[in-house]
């Protein structure tokens, strides 16, 4: 993101060279805009394509994928806070809030976060909805990753990230009934009503420096390496909730290679606190694996990502699949301005097999 205020849990990665293009200082505090703006078109999309399940869309048309605009800063130099919103992030294109945290980053040993921002889980979560190579997130990282929620985490980095550790409690995550949906963004502006509190843990190592946040290698920089491990437990008021993930992102001129890694048990209460669906326990598995290659010279980047996905291991149907999405993209202004193109197919291994491929295009603005 900027150097101002960099992402809590997106555990900061490097800053891009020359810093933040939009910089206010005014005394000891320093502010800069966050903005993301996703406009996309879907010239084609099959006839069984359905937004629950994880689809780009369910017919021919346009979307506003994301319209999302706030600040962030840092106050006397160690203070880092951000505040954003969705303008139209619900089902009705209502508003909702998006992030609002503030920091305590005096020492690198350990920073303390509190607020609602991301969970430090997924690497491809953490990594922000406008630094992936391809327009959407992996399907089994939105199915099986905890995104932002409300909470506070202390990380500590040593010997410029060669280890980093994230520790946090959470209020407890819900889960949609519906697998692809994943879970539900909680601003608890009620408090923690339902849910419990969840426990968060990652291990994380960058041993030949900073990786940016962007997967790809968009600077065609020298050999860099990033791997983590991640464990939560969701003591939830509907289910218990265990996950485990484990990532590997490689970064060399102009290449980029991502590997990731996601397994969840769900158990259900036998007094739940809402209305359930679930009445055994389920586990789920997804598995990621994404190659790339950007030439800096004409600005084009292209991408495959191959995953396969097990929602039920103990029930073989139709949303047991595998997906491979092919993409291109081309910056404008780096990774602030960019148009994206991406080819979808998505193939059941169980049942009947549905017609919900899609091509879908996107341009976005990104600080």
């Amino acid at each position: 993101m900027i150097e101002a205020a960099p992402s809590p849990a997106g555990s900061a990665a490097a800053p891009a060279a020359g810093g933040p293009p939009f910089q206010l200082a005014i005394g000891r505090l320093v502010l800069s805009p966050l903005v993301l703006v996703q406009a996309q078109a879907v010239p084609y999309v099959g006839e069984d394509a359905f937004l629950q399940a994880g689809d780009v869309a369910e017919g021919q048309g346009f979307r506003l994928r994301r319209a999302r605009v706030g600040f962030a800063g840092r106050l006397a130099g160690y203070v880092p806070f951000a505040v954003s919103g969705e303008l139209a992030g619900g089902a009705d294109a209502s508003a909702r809030l998006s992030e609002a945290w503030i920091g305590y980053a005096h020492f690198s040993f350990a920073n303390l976060y509190f607020g609602a921002h991301d969970v430090p889980f997924s690497r491809s979560a953490m990594a922000g909805a406008g630094e992936g190579a391809l327009i959407e997130r992996p399907l089994a990282v939105r199915a099986m990753a905890p995104s932002r929620q409300v909470g506070l985490h202390v990380e500590g980095h040593f010997r410029g990230r060669a280890f980093s550790y994230f520790a946090g409690m959470f209020n407890g995550f819900q889960r949609s009934d519906q697998f692809f949906a994943g879970y539900i963004e909680n601003a608890a502006s009620f408090g923690n009503r339902f849910d419990h509190i969840a426990y968060v843990a990652r291990l994380a190592t960058e041993p030949l420096g900073p990786l940016p946040r962007s997967v790809q290698d968009l600077t065609a920089s020298r050999l860099r390496v990033g791997a983590g491990a991640s464990y939560f437990f969701s003591d939830g008021g509907t289910r218990d909730i265990h996950g485990i993930g484990a990532d590997v992102l490689v970064q060399a001129a102009g290449a980029h290679a991502l590997a990731e890694l996601l397994w969840n048990q769900s158990d259900p209460e036998s007094t739940p606190t809402q209305p359930l669906g679930q009445l055994a326990p389920v586990t789920s598995i997804g598995l990621v694996g994404e190659v790339g290659y950007f030439v800096r010279r004409i600005k084009l980047g292209v991408s495959a990502r191959f995953e396969w996905l097990d929602p039920n291991l103990d029930l073989p149907d139709e949303t047991d699949s595998w997906a491979l999405t092919a993409g291109a993209s081309y910056h404008f202004i780096d990774n602030t301005l960019k148009a994206q193109a991406d080819f979808t197919h998505r193939q059941e291994r169980h049942g009947v097999a549905l017609d919900n491929d899609a091509v879908a295009l996107q341009l976005q603005l990104n600080l």
